[in-house]
């Protein structure tokens, strides 16, 4: 641990010292002796595309976050993994999640040695805060608190973890006692002390105090919900105010949630500062029906590498710096490390978030995208998209059985199907045995790329 911040110390030494900071765009070079801008990055849990108002949902409301949507930039193509971890791994490191973390030091040791997003933030003194769900393991020198930040309250991976068989009839008849989902402050173990419909309003209080807080140093705050993870559970307020069910309810305290971080957002001032990211961790598990989200018109669920399973809503808003608009480029979860370090205007350490792109100047002048290639795992690679086009080596519908949680294998596709977005982002019409040049281009690609996520070497 002290190798790594002696590494970073060095870069930003070196950096002061060529006296400018490299890629730092204009909005943000011209506040330079202005607060650093504050940033609340809240990531829903298994929330699918087709959830929300803003992205054509008729089954849920979301006021808070439709408006969030309408005042910032709401995107159309930002993926994430195909499940809980990886995102977590990619959004904290910049790098690809499926690089190999292993070392001498154990299975996790390389993501031990990682400057993750809190880490790089207080070295321009910030304060640091993760509320919910952390899902990077607490051995091995991963603990939230040995990575960062300065508080953490919340669970240590999903909230199905401590209860029945995760199957549709545990959801759908286990009372709420039966998960005793642990709750942690900082390193304190304090057992199921709330209950599974308590975690959003808890998640909720905690970052209003951080907003509260007569502190005038810039925060970064990450708000990772349990919700609407399976299995759903709402607070008493938020029972049966939704014509959605128990899912539909979920999603309701949700958005109040986004609705009541805002509004103390103004009423301290600090809304102007502030960035505020509203996103999900991967697609919905829809194969658990009533009691979890859509990801339609996208073909696909999590923990499938169709669209479904990766692209998620994604909503940024800075009042005066990102204008309401619509963005089709192509994003993902390891672009929001170089990008949030160019507007808290800080430098990526050599050899750090080798995979992320700034995309400071897509959210503040709406440029073209940089990014155009991505590969999708899960698990595996298991298709890869160049441009328009993208191809599938293999698929699955879903990754097990719900009523009994028996495993699914995946379909090896010989050869690769093959999607042009263009026309057709839903993946409906396969175009492989039309236009086989592309797909041996892109299986070249695809190939080229797996080695050299997969043939990693250590920082």
């Amino acid at each position: 641990m002290e190798m790594k911040f002696v590494r970073l110390s060095l870069c930003l030494i070196a950096t002061v010292m060529v006296g400018s900071f490299t890629g730092v765009t204009e909005a943000v070079a011209s506040n330079q002796d202005s607060p650093r801008v504050n940033v609340i990055y809240v990531l829903a849990d298994d929330m699918g595309y087709g959830d929300l108002g803003c992205y054509g949902s008729k089954l849920n409301e979301t006021p808070h976050i439709d408006a969030l949507a309408a005042g910032g930039m709401r995107l159309t193509d930002f993926q994430a993994a195909a499940w809980c971890a990886p995102s977590r791994r990619g959004l904290m490191t910049g790098c690809h999640p499926n690089r190999p973390w292993q070392n001498e030091k154990g299975r996790w040791g390389r993501l031990a040695e990682a400057v993750m997003i809190p880490e790089l933030l207080k070295t321009a003194d910030y304060r640091t805060a993760l509320i919910g769900k952390w899902h990077l393991e607490l051995s091995e020198g991963l603990h939230p608190l040995d990575q960062g930040f300065d508080y953490w309250c919340g669970t240590k991976g999903s909230n199905d973890w401590d209860g029945p068989a995760p199957n549709y009839e545990s959801f759908r008849s286990a009372p709420e006692k039966s998960w005793k989902t642990p709750l942690y402050i900082n390193r304190e173990n304090l057992g199921p002390v709330v209950p599974q419909s308590g975690f959003t309003k808890r998640y909720t209080e905690e970052v209003l105090n951080i907003i509260k807080a007569e502190d005038d140093t810039p925060f970064f705050v990450y708000l990772a919900h349990n919700m609407p993870h399976v299995p759903v559970f709402a607070s008493k307020d938020f029972q049966g105010v939704s014509d959605n069910g128990v899912y539909g309810d979920v999603l309701a305290e949700i958005d109040w949630s986004m609705g009541q971080i805002i509004e103390a957002l103004k009423k301290t001032g600090k809304l102007e500062n502030t960035i505020v990211v509203f996103t999900s961790d991967n697609g919905p598990w829809s194969m658990f029906t009533e009691y979890s989200g859509i990801a339609r018109p996208l073909r696909g669920q999590k923990s499938t590498t169709w669209e479904g399973g990766t692209r998620v809503p994604f909503i940024v808003s800075w009042p005066g710096q990102v204008k309401s608009q619509e963005h089709g480029g192509l994003m993902t979860h390891y672009d929001i490390y170089a990008t949030l370090a160019t507007l808290a205007g800080v430098t990526v350490p050599e050899g750090q978030a080798i995979d992320s792109l700034d995309m400071s100047k897509v959210w503040l002048e709406g440029a073209e995208s940089p990014r155009t290639k991505h590969i999708y795992y899960f698990r595996e690679a298991m298709a890869f998209r160049s441009g328009d086009y993208k191809i599938h080596l293999k698929t699955r519908e879903r990754t097990r059985e719900p009523e009994t949680g028996k495993r699914e294998p995946s379909v090896i596709r010989n050869p690769p199907l093959l999607f042009n977005f263009t026309g057709d982002a839903f993946e409906r019409r396969e175009l492989q045995r039309r236009q086989p040049d592309v797909v041996r281009n892109l299986l070249q690609e695809f190939e080229a790329t797996r080695k050299a996520i997969e043939n990693w070497e250590p920082f």
